[in-house]
């Protein structure tokens, strides 16, 4: 189930190949074309005497609408106006010449424009009249240039496509010359034929989102950018973000990404199997509906069997939409949560910056280490700048993209020195870790305005959804998924920064020791943030996907009840309820392909490898089916890779042995206002304390202790205080088999601890016991975000403080290599 993020075509022959494949064939309702040349006599007794007029030219009005069009076969001579919406337009020769009539328009709305190799557009030599092309388009595969009939004048359109800021260009062709006018935004308009393009893009990015993320993307921005700041497509524009930006979080979180369902994977099979029989059901009475050798009589019967599906359908939908909000909110606390932690780490470290910056400039270095100077010099800069950016303050995030910039620039020139040594810190991964920061700095604001709007949608359907033409957070990310920074570039700067730093903790420079541990925490800790953020980006626009599917839902029952009451047979109404049906059909086939998805989920979590199954809305049932016996096969043969269960194992690990001397930030979290101690545990051998000699390592739970404190005198009662602890995890998790790191989002831990203590500090009998064994729910791992919160601070005293000793339980499958491994890192 590895997904792998693959470019969208780039010529004609790929994206013919993209029209022409089945799960895009067989979207209704997808073209359509209106030629208004001529016109019948209506009082004609019958065809054959019927009287063929000529319309005037400037009547002459063509449209075509389709998924891949034919520049040379939708731009006829001799028009007054035409009109052509495409998801793709291919130009198939290098000229294309348009000659629309005097005072003629042409208007062109493409997610792609393609061809083989440069277009040029032009008119016929010596034209005499004035003719205007409007051009919107989102991807330009090849250069388009636009020349004067005589070819004396020649305008490249540059400013339009990728990672452009105009949307679309007005060429006006005259006697006189050439004009050309970029358009920063598309045009307002309610043509039924640009919304019924935009319902065939939003139904190809439905099978798309499974199939290709590029593609899927790329509809959901176009969609997005037409529709943004139109109150009439407010809907399109909300199930556009839905889709894309659920994508663009999952690709900025990673490949090795994914959520981890709470619940065993047993209890996911019923669900499934229960949406496969719905599925079933509705999709026999589709092809009843669909099959024309049928009676009358035999289609409505089969309409009303899917009219009460669908309504059954309905309570399913709000059911499911619930579920999502649930979700939602718990990724926001998580996000919440990390948030204020790293809101902890950026004070902290501003406090040993300070010492580090006065010893960075009493270092006196020679020529050679020139560079070193200024990149760490720029390591300090680009430090702040995270923090300001992730922190999200109106003031400090301009400040802050300045700042990480700035620094960028600082980099750039010190690698440019010669004869330098020990550089580590790039530019290069300065600026992807910058370009990953402002992209979701740009999506995860916006997400819960939408979010709390759809909410109020359907006790006010007249309300203001806020919309925007921006899903990856970058123009280029938008064209293609594969230019979406990952989370990788955190882990570099992690690295690269860390051992920059090395470099000047060697070199006795003052405060650098203290500095380095303090970065260390402000990477892991930022990274964690991201993550979480990305997450509710997802979860956010999944309860939007949701919500919709409802609205829709609603519609359909509606407007397909609506049309049934006149249906006799006629093909217009038989082709408006084929598409309804159609929808409602993917909606069901969506739920069959998300329920195989937590199943998959839950496997890679329990057996740390991908499943084998495909994910696709456009498989058939019963391969969903055979999909659902595979994923439940692969449970049972993961366990047959060992001898053995798992292996139980208790640690004591005293927080002072922590790495990156998190211990001592925990007594004084503890100690300080919010009575808070927080570390984090990572993969990573630096980075994992005692957990280094393993995979699959599933948590019971974590007992602390602190170690120093005293009952107030006052608060004892029975010889004892009730010391009351709260555990929490932030919901982001990993784990490693084989070298290979997984990435886990979930809901958030939360268990209570408290234990009496004795006057003289000593613990004595546990009264809520945060270590046992479940039954229903999947076990955390030990490499999240951990924090311990003291509740009744006013009944101890904190002054003596010296540590938390914190005890683990919980299984694990010992390897052997990584036990090596970490022998030989040690050496």
């Amino acid at each position: 189930m590895k997904s792998i993020i693959i470019p969208q075509p780039n010529s004609p022959a790929g994206w013919q190949a993209y029209a022409n494949s089945e799960a895009v064939a067989n979207i209704p309702l997808q073209a359509a074309q209106d030629v208004n040349q001529t016109s019948v006599s209506k009082l004609a007794c019958c065809p054959c005497c019927a009287k063929v007029d000529l319309i005037p030219p400037s009547q002459r009005i063509a449209t075509f609408r389709g998924v891949f069009l034919n520049a040379t076969t939708v731009l006829p001579h001799s028009m007054s106006r035409i009109n052509v919406y495409a998801d793709v337009l291919a130009f198939t020769d290098q000229t294309t010449i348009v000659a629309p009539n005097d005072n003629g328009t042409i208007l062109i709305v493409s997610r792609v424009l393609t061809a083989t190799a440069p277009v040029t557009i032009t008119v016929p030599r010596g034209l005499a009249t004035t003719c205007v092309v409007s051009i919107y388009a989102s991807v330009l595969n090849q250069p388009i240039t636009v020349a004067t009939g005589d070819g004396s004048r020649r305008i490249s359109l540059d400013q339009i496509g990728t990672g452009k800021v105009y949307s679309g260009v007005i060429v006006v062709f005259s006697p006189s010359g050439l004009q050309v006018e970029y358009q920063r935004y598309y045009p307002s308009t309610t043509s039924k034929d640009l919304q019924a393009s935009l319902n065939t893009q939003l139904r190809i990015g439905l099978v798309q989102f499974w199939r290709n993320s590029s593609i899927a993307i790329s509809l959901c921005s176009h969609v997005a950018q037409i529709t943004t700041r139109q109150q009439a497509y407010a809907l399109l524009n909300t199930q556009a973000r839905a889709l894309g930006q659920q994508l663009a979080g999952q690709a900025m979180a990673g490949q090795n990404m994914s959520y981890a369902p709470v619940l065993v994977l047993s209890r996911y099979k019923e669900t499934t199997q229960s949406v496969l029989n719905a599925a079933f059901a509705f999709e026999y009475q589709f092809e009843r509906f669909q099959d024309k050798a049928e009676s009358l009589d035999t289609q409505i019967q089969a309409w009303n069997a899917m009219l009460s599906q669908a309504i059954n359908e309905y309570n399913m939908r709000i059911n499911m939409r619930n579920l999502a909000l649930e979700k939602y909110e718990y990724s926001v606390k998580t996000a919440t949560g990390c948030h204020q932690q790293f809101e902890n780490d950026v004070f902290a470290l501003e406090l040993l910056r300070i010492a580090f910056h006065t010893g960075l400039n009493r270092w006196i270095f020679e020529q050679k280490l020139k560079a070193v100077f200024e990149i760490l010099q720029a390591t300090i800069t680009f430090a702040v700048a995270v923090g300001q950016l992730c922190l999200g303050s109106p003031g400090g995030v301009g400040q802050g993209a300045a700042a990480g910039r700035q620094a960028i620039g600082a980099v750039l020139a010190a690698e440019k020195l010669a004869g330098q040594v020990n550089k580590v810190l790039s530019s290069g991964t300065l600026q992807t870790l910058l370009d990953c920061i402002e992209a979701l700095g740009t999506l995860y604001p916006s997400v819960d305005t939408v979010v709390r709007t759809i909410m109020q949608f359907e006790k006010n359907p007249n309300i203001n959804i806020p919309s925007t033409g921006d899903i990856s957070g970058t123009s280029r990310g938008d064209a293609d998924a594969a230019a979406i920074v990952t989370m990788a570039a955190w882990d570099r700067w992690l690295l690269e920064a860390d051992d920059q730093m090395v470099f000047a903790v060697g070199q006795g420079i003052d405060g650098a020791s203290a500095y380095q541990l303090a970065l260390r925490k402000h990477a892991i800790n930022g990274k964690q943030l991201a993550q979480a953020q990305a997450e509710a980006v997802k979860s956010g626009y999944e309860y939007v996907q949701a919500q919709m599917e409802v609205i829709r839902c609603s519609q359909n029952i509606a407007d397909l009840q609506a049309l049934k009451a006149g249906f006799h047979g006629q093909e217009a109404v038989y082709l408006e309820a084929k598409s309804m049906f159609y929808d409602r059909a993917m909606a069901l086939r969506t739920n069959v392909v998300l329920s195989l998805r937590n199943m998959a989920w839950a496997y890679r979590y329990w057996a740390l490898a991908d499943s084998s199954i495909n994910l696709d809305a456009q498989k058939s049932l019963v391969e969903y089916q055979q999909d659902l016996s595979t994923v439940i096969m692969e449970l049972e043969r993961a366990d047959s890779r060992w001898a053995s269960d798992h292996q139980p194992f208790n640690y004591d690990i005293a927080s002072n042995t922590l790495p990156s001397n998190q211990g001592q930030s925990m007594i004084n979290g503890i100690k300080s206002d919010i009575h808070t101690a927080s570390f984090t545990l990572l993969t990573d051998k630096r980075f994992a304390s005692q957990f280094v000699e393993g995979s699959h390592y599933r948590l019971n739970g974590m007992d602390p202790t602190l170690n120093g404190i005293l009952p107030r005198p006052e608060a004892m009662q029975g010889g004892v205080v009730v010391v009351k602890l709260q555990i929490t995890t932030s919901g982001i998790y990993s784990d490693i088999y084989k070298n290979q790191v997984f990435q886990f989002a979930s809901l958030p831990q939360v268990r209570r601890c408290s234990y009496d203590l004795y006057s003289n500090g000593v613990r004595g009998a546990t009264r809520d016991e945060p270590i046992f064994e479940t039954v229903d729910h999947a076990e955390p791992t030990p490499f999240t975000q951990w924090k311990i919160k003291l509740l009744n601070p006013e009944q101890v005293i904190l002054n003596g403080l010296t540590g938390i000793n914190l005890k683990w339980k919980g299984r694990v499958r010992f390897d052997e290599r990584r036990r090596l491994m970490h022998g030989i890192e040690e050496l």
